[in-house]
């Protein structure tokens, strides 16, 4: 794109007295003194992350096969015809003419060495440390920010500056401060944080961030995984975090939601032990790959050895594997345990919350115990696994379209646990029934099935009349609840066709066990079908919400589908043994 010459000019103006007379400035340090930027920092940091390699990264984006895709997106054209891309490529001019190369081409050399975020708690401050091999262009990027200073304050003025041990500091706002130390480019928003730096820089006394014993030991734990050919790499000192209440809520011993307590339960309460935790990010191709790492302890279980296992360390069973799979848990959880436990894993409101469910829970299930009889009479292996529903053959079809989802348990004792669940599921469609009379909903018909040694206890809608060929049928035609006995596995399906997938399976576990306590996975391309087959109600819905026209609800809905379409899943997986915790995610896109 050509820029008008007009243009640059005045930016030229504020640029080349900066950039030409950044040398003088530049106080007299000797070439060959070179550290990390960790020796630079005072002990008291207590959020570390540093960026290596961010050329190649910005190389792999620019030139990665969904950029195509991007570009030829409607939402994209109209983006460009706002004149924002305009606006955006004058930026770019402006940066090349200051650093004099290619925008890609200067990034990759004023970076070179390393980009460092710290956030320091002795000062409350935040440094940015830019390592480059090439002085020059550390100065021509101060002008660059310098000029872009000035034109934010409308006038051509002397930029403020200050002295401090031969450096010059310069204010980029109000706040923020910028010196360059020979090969590093310092940037702070606290003068005492700015200051500790340049004497560390300048006397390299012991008591850096490099000679904290707990960093060296969480850097040794992210070189062992591969952390440091990672892109981004961080730390938190985690100890000094909860010791100063920050933030609080991680740090309570009761939480105050159940599913929260669930899903993260282990997690927080290795939050309330754990000294620090360690982050690596990497980029590539096939997406992105987050991995969490923390120091675990057994002897920090306690009150939640439901959630990590009481004798060992207690790992998933495998992920469900179905046709035209949305999503799948699986996972360790002890939930008899848990809900027998709650007074000491829960807030008193929520526990009040849990008190009334069991009385309630207790009289549904005739008089047993929720969290001793029933929860009791399953194993910890918990399986979750949601599917697209085909409805094309199927009459009455509803207007909205949702997955089907089922729950797998295993069973201690099939042969006393199947005719107890079978009746309370039973009474429970009488129930629904009952309330759904009352409210003018379609009735339930149990049926019972038989394949193969499997029995199944079936509940379908029965349609009205002018229900029975209708293509926009409620929603309540999603569902047709049923519960399933397999062997010692036991399933509870919202819709029969899932069931049946599940018990026709030929091992209680599908596939060899996952070595993680939970794993979850979710398909984008099944996400991409379900929102395909109700994009009309999508539409209409859109219209009506943000009062759009038909054109332009469609547009958007149309952008939201290829932009799912741009993804194949994301999986996440939480890994613990004797000496650690692990979180891993990682987001696939679809090159194709």
């Amino acid at each position: 794109m050509n820029t008008p010459r007009s243009l640059l000019c005045p930016l030229h103006a504020l640029l080349l007295p900066i950039v030409l007379g950044g040398g003088l400035l530049r106080a007299d340090v000797p070439r060959d003194v070179d550290c990390s930027s960790a020796e630079l920092l005072p002990q008291t940091v207590v959020a570390y992350a540093e960026a290596s390699g961010l050329g190649l990264a910005i190389e792999t984006l620019l030139n990665h096969p969904l950029r195509q895709r991007i570009e030829s997106l409607p939402a994209y054209n109209e983006v460009a015809k706002s004149g924002s891309l305009e606006k955006l490529q004058l930026g770019i001019t402006a940066f090349e003419a200051s650093m004099g190369k290619p925008w890609q081409e200067a990034i990759d050399t004023v970076t070179d060495g390393g980009i460092t975020f710290a956030v320091d708690s002795s000062s409350q401050g935040v440094a940015i440390l830019i390592k480059s091999s090439d002085v020059d262009m550390l100065e021509r990027l101060r002008g660059f920010l310098l000029a872009l200073r000035q034109m934010q304050q409308g006038k051509l003025s002397a930029v403020e500056q200050g002295e401090y041990r031969g450096f010059t500091a310069y204010a980029l706002s109000k706040e923020l401060k910028l010196a360059i130390l020979d090969h590093w480019m310092l940037i702070t928003n606290k003068s005492e944080l700015g200051k500790s730096i340049i004497d560390q820089y300048l006397d390299r006394k012991n008591d850096s961030l490099h000679s904290s014993e707990t960093f060296s030991i969480a850097m040794k734990q992210r070189d062992a995984q591969g952390g440091e050919s990672a892109l981004v790499s961080a730390y938190v000192d985690i100890a000094t975090l909860r010791s100063a209440g920050v933030p609080k809520a991680l740090y309570n011993e009761k939480v105050d939601n159940l599913a929260a307590e669930v899903i993260l339960g282990g997690v927080l309460a290795n939050l309330r032990h754990t000294s620090f935790a360690t982050a690596t990010l990497r980029l590539n191709n096939t997406g992105i790959r987050l991995r969490l790492s923390s120091p675990h302890q057994r002897d920090w279980d306690p009150p939640r050895e439901y959630f990590f296992g009481e004798d060992q360390l207690a790992v998933a069973p495998s992920l469900l594997e179905v046709e035209n799979r949305l999503f799948a848990i699986s996972a360790h959880r002890d939930l008899s345990q848990m809900w027998l436990r709650s007074g000491d894993l829960l807030t008193d409101k929520a526990n009040d919350g849990i008190a009334k469910a069991d009385t309630q829970l207790s009289t549904f299930f005739s008089g047993r115990d929720f969290g001793e009889d029933i929860l009791g009479a399953l194993e910890s292996d918990v399986q979750i696994v949601g599917k697209a529903q085909d409805f094309s053959d199927m009459l009455p079809r509803p207007a909205i379209q949702l997955p089907a989802f089922a729950f797998q348990f295993r069973m201690k004792a099939p042969e006393e646990t199947q005719p107890e669940l079978r009746r309370v599921f039973q009474s429970f469609i009488g129930f629904l029934n009952v309330t759904g009379a009352m409210n003018g909903q379609p009735q339930l018909d149990l049926g019972m099935e038989t394949l193969g040694d499997a029995k199944l206890v079936t509940a379908t809608y029965v349609p009205s009349r002018d229900q029975r060929d209708s293509i926009i049928a409620p929603i309540n035609f999603n569902f047709s609840p049923s519960i399933a006995f397999a062997g010692e596995r036991i399933i509870f399906s919202s819709s029969t066709d899932l069931a049946r997938e599940l018990v026709a399976q030929p091992t209680s576990v599908s596939g060899e066990r996952e070595e993680y306590n939970t794993a979850v996975l979710f398909n984008a391309s099944t996400l991409k079908q379900i929102l395909n087959a109700n994009q009309s109600q999508l539409v209409a819905n859109n219209m009506l919400e943000k009062g759009h026209d038909k054109k332009a609800a469609e547009a958007e809905i149309g952008l939201l589908l290829e932009l799912v379409g741009m993804f194949k899943d994301a999986k996440a997986d939480l890994d613990v043994t004797d000496q650690e915790l692990q979180l891993g995610i990682r987001l696939n896109v679809d090159g194709e």
